[in-house]
């Protein structure tokens, strides 16, 4: 049962992941700025749409960023809540992640780096103002 499950699964890929803002312009600094993310298109779904599909009737605007690898679908809230599930975060990888790590900090975004217990380089986590998590790997 499990291959046949497989064969299925392995040709999957993701076309995009969605996160929440507050604003389109803090959108826009981390997705255009930080990461180097082309703003491709944004549109409003209209209440009854987004009833059915998250359960907030209330229209939203989304933001779409991407490149050629990665895109992203940004809800923007225009209100002050921030993100509360702490543990749902984005995998990137970053090809020169220290060069990385001081534009985030540089750029007011909260940077966590936890030493690795072997001692060879650490973890590292981005949280950006919506308090989404991102988890920076490097290149290899």
């Amino acid at each position: 049962m499990y291959k046949f499950l497989w064969k299925k699964v392995k040709k999957m890929r993701i076309e995009h992941i969605a996160v929440g803002y507050n604003s389109e312009e803090e959108s826009d600094e981390f997705f255009i700025e930080l990461l180097g993310l082309k703003k491709i298109r944004s549109k409003s779904v209209p209440p009854d749409l987004m009833e059915k599909f998250f359960g907030v009737k209330r229209e939203h605007k989304f933001v779409r960023y991407g490149n050629r690898d990665s895109n992203f679908e940004v809800f923007i809230t225009n209100d002050k809540s921030k993100a509360k599930d702490v543990f749902t975060h984005s995998c990137l990888v970053i090809e020169n992640r220290d060069e990385f790590v001081d534009k985030a900090s540089s750029m007011g975004f909260d940077v966590v780096k936890v030493p690795r217990k072997d001692g060879d380089g650490y973890y590292l986590f981005i949280k950006d103002s919506f308090q989404n998590l991102y988890e920076i790997i490097e290149k290899r």
